[in-house]
């Protein structure tokens, strides 16, 4: 239905409404130009957003109310607006709503002159009467699976912003920066129509839901499919303690198609860390239009165990799923913690700052890379370092620079930060040139001025907080023995670097893009240049999906597990993993496949622990008040490419072994290249080799920390060794 109001006359095959109304009805909504402005309202008439001007940005010409409005068709409606603060005369926004009955979809159009800015462009989106926006945005991801068979993935399906109105949610899918916003704001993403144009073009969209439809239900209906899925536990992370109550998953199954669903193929499935299936359920399920069902499955929670889920319904021959991670860990108090190296690089307020720290404090953390001590629970026996970049061109003024780094070196004082981590990755884009490169000379001359400028402040102010190195990218000894040049090296109080790797595992000596390579290549220049303590302050188990250079979900919790473990027996004052979450800052629990940085957490974008946080405890725990004793080396035939790791600790001799018989690298770079699921074992070969036994049993953990115990015969035990590390208690390799 369209009405015509007063003032409505013909134009050019049109309806033009010159300071009138336009109303279009569909089954769950209203569309509405009120007074110049677009209005949503809902079916019973209650308004829910008012959509209008455009706000440029930073001083630019601004638009106003709408002029002019023309219906084009039955559901087209076209708005032109005036303009404000032009002194070109040449800026002109307009929109198009196309009003379908599922939704509203909407095309804006600026015209703008070379010379004005429109990258931070907001439309005007204000709630109406009794509607709310809504804290928080949904960011849909969408499970797909990968073409080659290897490990599924999401994709970014849409960031909705909802609307909570009196009787329904209107929810709005952003398309520009979805952190910049306001109150009635949100910011449009406005490309050129084509690249010799002054017209650029954004879009947005909007619908209407009942108010109790969850953010996945509203995405499927959105995307029209016909069914939407939720995986949840009810736990923050899905972390359980052990027990003999079982765990619970919980699915919740909605019908978003708007008419009756039969025959829905459902299954639900957890597979355990072996691949085993405690969980497999299979059902025919009917549905209603709407309508949403709930399910509770148990699974055992007796043991330490991570629990792989998936849920999935198939529609007319279409498969739909969703996956999550279910962890159990017993309770465990670190007893020696004050002496632990192991500490997280960054982390997400997620589901809040006080659960992310509990879980933190539970995984064994000791080192923050930066917070402030005054806010951590003083029971989680935590410290915060302190890390911040600046610029080189920062604070030009010498007078200004001085002040400026002394407000920092203050506040770290009183935030109780016992080291500062002074800039970050300098080097990063001369890392492989040699110390004769002029770009490397410069970029270590800036910094070693930076650095002695800092030093000075802080002594002549009494600062207390010690100042270690930029965070070196990579290895570069040649940046370091530049600074000793330049006469800032003697002044550090520690060196913090990022041992990258790829496709290898951590413990590979080579001396390249690599873990203990570079690791051992700045132990040995410290001790050429005068000993410093060194810090890792970024060490990765990266997890995108599909990616030969990156680990898989089961490689890396093996490979987390020897990163704590070489760094302790190398002597490190720290090792900082990064980092706790997927994502990044600026898209916190966001959705990006193609982006690597998206996938550097050992916890999934749901905050379901991966293998590498389950590793990560398993490792904090053994390694608990340890002392490291030796590398092990093994000479017997068969046994040569046996490597390991042998520790004191107050449990009693700790021995981390694998076999090396596979090599070092855990891939290669094929076309066809897919990552294998996390309960797959991670290398082909698993071969026996026999020990002498401490005892009559030994105690054998693997890499997420589940135990089992291993009868020994006549001082012997026989133990089944691959590429993937264990710790072992009970061998005598002294």
């Amino acid at each position: 239905m369209i009405r015509q109001t007063l003032g409505a006359f013909a134009l050019a095959g049109g309806l033009l409404c010159a300071a009138a109304d336009i109303e279009i009805r569909q089954p769950g909504y209203i569309f509405q130009v009120d007074n110049g402005q677009a209005v949503i309202r809902d079916a019973a008439g209650n308004r829910l957003l008012q959509l209008g001007d455009l706000r440029i940005g930073w001083g630019a010409p601004q638009s106003g109310v709408g002029v002019s409005a023309e219906r084009i068709g039955n559901d087209r409606v076209k708005i032109s607006y005036e303009t404000k603060n032009d002194p070109t005369g040449k800026v002109s926004f307009g929109a198009v709503y196309t009003v379908k009955p599922e939704r509203i979809d909407a095309e804006y159009t600026l015209t703008a002159p070379k010379g004005i800015n429109v990258g931070g462009t907001q439309l005007t989106v204000r709630p109406l009467d009794a509607t709310r926006k809504g804290k928080e945005l949904y960011k849909s991801g969408l499970w797909t699976e990968h073409a080659g068979g290897g490990v599924p993935f999401e994709v970014r399906d849409g960031y909705f912003r909802p609307f909570n109105g009196k009787a329904s949610t209107l929810w709005m899918l952003v398309t520009g920066n979805h952190s910049w916003n306001d109150h009635h704001t949100q910011h449009l993403n406005f490309k050129k129509r084509d690249k010799d144009s002054d017209t650029y073009v954004a879009d947005a969209s909007f619908f209407v839901t009942p108010p109790d439809t969850s953010g996945a239900a509203a995405a499927a209906r959105f995307h029209g499919r016909p069914v939407a899925l939720t995986l949840s536990t009810g736990r923050d992370f899905n972390l359980f303690e052990t027990g003999n109550i079982p765990a619970e998953l919980k699915l919740a199954l909605a019908n978003t198609s708007g008419r009756e669903l039969r025959n829905i193929a459902l299954t639900v499935s957890a597979r355990d860390y072996d691949g085993n299936l405690p969980l497999d359920r299979r059902e025919t399920v009917t549905l209603a239009p709407g309508e949403e069902k709930e399910y509770i499955f148990p699974l055992p929670a007796g043991k330490r165990e991570l629990y792989f889920a998936e849920a999935a319904a198939t529609v007319d021959g279409r498969r739909y799923f969703t996956r999550t991670n279910v962890a159990v860990l017993p309770p465990h108090r670190f007893e020696h913690k004050d002496r632990s190296i192991f500490g997280i690089a960054a982390f997400f307020p997620t589901p809040s700052r006080e659960a992310a720290l509990a879980l933190l404090n539970r995984l064994g953390v000791r080192h923050l890379r930066h917070d402030d001590n005054r806010k951590l629970p003083p029971e989680y026996g935590m410290i915060a370092f302190a890390h911040g970049n600046v610029k080189r061109t920062q604070w030009p003024d010498p007078e200004q620079r001085r002040r400026e780094l002394d407000k920092l070196l203050a506040g770290f004082d009183a935030a109780g930060n016992p080291i500062y981590e002074f800039g970050n990755e300098w080097n990063m884009s001369t890392k492989g040139k040699s110390t004769g490169d002029a770009k490397k000379r410069e970029a270590a001359q800036c910094y070693a001025d930076w650095y002695k400028t800092i030093d000075q402040v802080r002594k002549e102010n009494g600062r207390k907080v010690k100042i270690y190195s930029l965070g070196l990218a990579g290895q570069d000894t040649g940046f370091l023995k530049l600074l000793k040049e330049f006469g800032a090296y003697d002044l550090l109080d520690g060196i913090a670097f990022h041992p990258g790797r790829g496709n290898q595992t951590p413990d590979n000596p080579r001396r390249d893009w690599n873990y203990i390579g570079t690791i051992r290549a700045y132990r040995k220049l410290v001790k050429e240049l005068g000993d410093k303590p060194l810090i890792i302050t970024e060490a990765y188990a990266a997890t995108h999906p599909n990616d030969w250079w990156k680990d898989s979900y089961r490689q890396s919790g093996d490979n987390i597990l020897l990163t704590l473990a070489l760094a302790l027996a190398e002597g490190m004052e720290s090792v900082q993993v990064y980092q706790l979450n997927d994502s990044t800052w600026h898209d916190i629990g966001g959705v990006n496949p193609k982006d690597v940085e998206y996938h550097y957490g050992m916890l999934m974008r749901d905050l379901s622990l991966k293998p590498a946080a389950m590793a990560y405890a398993a490792t904090a725990e053994e390694l608990d008040g340890a002392k490291f004793l030796k590398y092990l080396e093994f000479k017997a035939r068969g046994d040569e490419e046996v490597k390991g790791m042998l520790f004191d600790t107050p449990r009693g001799d700790l021995a981390i072994l694998y076999d090396r018989i596979d090599g070092y690298f855990q891939s290669r770079n094929t076309p066809d290249f897919k990552h294998a699921e996390p309960w797959v074992k991670a290398w082909p070969t698993e071969r026996n080799h026999v020990f002498k036994a401490a005892g009559g049993e030994v105690t054998v953990i693997d890499s997420i920390g589940r135990a089992r115990k291993i009868p020994a015969a006549d001082g012997k035990v026989t133990l089944k060794l691959s590429g993937s590390p264990v710790m072992v208690y009970g061998l005598d390799l002294r």
